[in-house]
């Protein structure tokens, strides 16, 4: 197999989701029938890869504890936050928010991971992105498709935090028990969470979704979310660190770029100088961490 192959898959996968979901969303579908739906489908897809790859199986009891906890805080209530902030934010500006993701998985890594405290090295590369983010957040409001701006942005921003905690804890529980065990236990823990809720949230009746959004939604669980996951745990089998770092860089324009192409939104000078600010300073704190997990699923919200 070509080392490449597995994660351009995973990349393109994780790429799309954020414009899948906007175009879910938009739609009409609300965003607590799209998650579990999501994450339903992504589970039942995972469970069928772990009958023929025994690295998926989490049987035990350490794993499902940690599992359970990365499914929450890693998972459900991330990508709950996430979505709720596409429903008020183009792909153009929701998207490239996700690429802070890193920045905020080595600030928690500091106090969460044993040995992987901050580098003052870090700093120029956060202000960058911090400005790019900040450069957004200020034209966003002339941008199309911009419902509620500092709802969408405020909900957006608390899911990269989250996001970041969880990433630290995904690197701490791998170190303790391997990363792969963990898999099952966090989708099943995140679907579970979603059912749950359902009930007491406003939802979309199952019966009255159209075949054109169940093909976006099926879309959603399967190529943008289950593919790139299990391509990306591929991936990492046959690419070094480096090469696996590009996908956080590039799932953020690919985000944009299949916006503008299927959803029609427009590709600004604002866009572009707010993308290379923030990506260029993940890409500086990258450089000058000891070592920075590079997310997962969390790149898809």
């Amino acid at each position: 197999m070509n080392p490449w192959t597995p994660l351009v898959v995973a990349t393109l996968g994780w790429g799309s989701a954020a414009v899948l979901t906007r175009a879910i969303l938009t739609s009409g579908i609300s965003t607590f029938t799209l998650l579990p739906v999501r994450l339903g489908i992504a589970t039942a897809i995972l469970l069928g890869v772990s009958i023929f790859w025994k690295r998926f199986r989490g049987l035990d009891r350490r794993e499902w504890a940690r599992g359970t906890v990365l499914g929450v805080l890693a998972l459900a209530v991330p990508n709950a936050l996430f979505t709720m902030g596409l429903e008020e934010l183009p792909v153009s500006l929701g998207g490239l928010l996700v690429a802070l993701i890193p920045v905020a998985t080595v600030g928690a890594a500091h106090f969460l991971v044993e040995g992987e405290r901050f580098n003052p090295r870090s700093i120029p590369g956060l202000i960058v992105s911090l400005i790019g983010t900040a450069f957004l957040v200020g034209v966003g409001g002339n941008m199309e498709g911009v419902g509620n701006l500092w709802r969408g942005v405020g909900l957006s921003l608390i899911a990269v935090c989250l996001a970041g905690v969880g990433g630290a804890l995904t690197r701490r529980f791998a170190l303790e028990v391997g990363g792969d065990g963990l898999v099952i236990p966090q989708f099943t823990t995140a679907t579970a969470v979603y059912i749950l809720v359902m009930p007491l949230l406003s939802t979309t009746p199952i019966t009255s979704i159209e075949p054109s959004a169940w093909v976006l939604l099926i879309a959603l669980g399967s190529f943008a979310t289950a593919v790139p996951f299990t391509a990306f745990i591929i991936a990492a089998q046959v690419n070094s660190a480096a090469r696996l770092g590009i996908a956080g860089y590039v799932v953020p324009v690919i985000a944009v770029l299949l916006a503008v192409i299927f959803l029609g939104e427009s590709l600004t000078a604002s866009v572009v100088v707010g993308a290379i600010l923030i990506i260029g300073g993940v890409v500086l704190i990258e450089r000058s961490s000891r070592h920075v997990p590079v997310a997962g699923i969390n790149t898809a919200r």
